[in-house]
């Protein structure tokens, strides 16, 4: 799959979601077999006032080893944009991104009312103002430009169809559709039909973002709305095996739902393998303090759906050094963990 100059090994982006898509975590995805892992939302107008990004670099951090990266900026002043862009493009490290791309999806109420994020869908006309800005400073670095869009603001305003074009002639290399409403957040089911419409509208890629929680549910969103791509979000919350089980998953040539092969679920010595990689390398870029407090929150996913999850999410929230929380794993391991009902 291609965007601009920019090829990607496979077509599975890991979605950026704020507080998950860490350094580390992105580094285990592309493993994994993403094709495209962009960073957590990051604020134009925050790097403007922050040139020397002390206080954003945790979550622009990049590494050009792991496959292409994406660098994603939200605000709603096209000047900030092509600022920011600036930064980013003089920096050492962080001028080696694959891509920038641009936040027009987050519900969140802090970035909506600043006009940012799913606001932009209201606004056509600053959004496609934001995109020529941000082509116009990327490009002279030879960077395309993406933009991750929901289905429109509210259920009377299902727009993403004009939106994308409009993103499209403002020079857009790519999209991403989320198939909810701004109103919707992340509840009740996408509807990917509203992703058909977009990749019937546009000539450029588009990745479905929604509802993909298994490798079925990338193929079916392929096979149903012709999308260049699949973006997956919380389906990869705890579960970085679901881009290797979509790459190493066939399906049968008839058209159907039958699989020829499947791809690999993990064990439990892989599974404890893949939390102490991801806890060792957010303690290089965080210190242990910190990043064991970020662990936790992604400790509670990877035991999402395991025996005994309850107690192992108490076990692990209590955790406050590598140490204690080895040992919840070495519990876990050896089956001394003391298993609270219901769980």
């Amino acid at each position: 799959m291609q965007i601009g100059k920019i090829w990607l090994p496979a077509n599975l982006a890991l979605a950026p979601m704020a507080g998950v898509s860490d350094l580390a975590f992105r580094r285990i995805c592309h493993r994994m077999g993403a094709g495209l892992t962009v960073t957590e939302l990051v604020s134009a107008r925050g790097l403007v006032h922050d040139p020397s990004l002390d206080r954003s670099w945790r979550f622009l951090s990049i590494d050009p080893q792991a496959g292409p990266m994406g660098i994603q900026l939200f605000g709603s002043e096209p000047a900030d944009f092509s600022t920011a862009i600036c930064t980013i493009m003089e920096h050492p490290v962080l001028r080696h991104c694959s891509l920038i791309d641009i936040n027009m999806g987050c519900p969140v109420k802090k970035v909506v009312s600043a006009q940012a994020g799913s606001a932009l869908m209201r606004d056509p006309d600053r959004a496609a103002a934001i995109v020529r800005a941000a082509v116009r400073t990327a490009g002279q670095a030879g960077k395309p430009v993406t933009v991750k869009i929901r289905s429109g603001w509210d259920a009377s305003s299902v727009n993403a169809e004009q939106f994308a074009c409009r993103m499209e002639e403002a020079g857009a290399a790519a999209l991403t559709v989320h198939a909810r409403t701004r109103d919707q957040f992340y509840s009740g089911q996408a509807e990917w039909s509203v992703i058909e419409a977009v990749c019937r509208a546009v000539t450029i890629p588009v990745f479905g973002n929604g509802d993909v929680w298994t490798a079925d549910d990338a193929f079916r969103m392929l096979r149903q709305t012709g999308a260049a791509g699949v973006m997956v979000g919380r389906g990869a919350q705890g579960n970085p095996w679901i881009f290797r089980q979509i790459r190493e998953s066939q399906v049968a040539s008839d058209g159907s739902d039958r699989y020829t092969h499947q791809g690999r679920q993990p064990g439990l010595e892989e599974r404890i393998a893949l939390i102490i990689e991801h806890m060792d390398s957010l303690i290089q870029q965080l210190g242990e303090r910190t990043a064991i407090k970020e662990m936790r929150r992604h400790f509670s996913w990877y035991v999402k759906g395991q025996h005994g999850a309850a107690h192992l999410r108490m076990a692990g929230m209590k955790a406050g050094t590598r140490q204690e929380l080895l040992q919840v794993l070495e519990d876990w391991r050896n089956g001394t963990i003391k298993y609270c009902e219901n769980s």
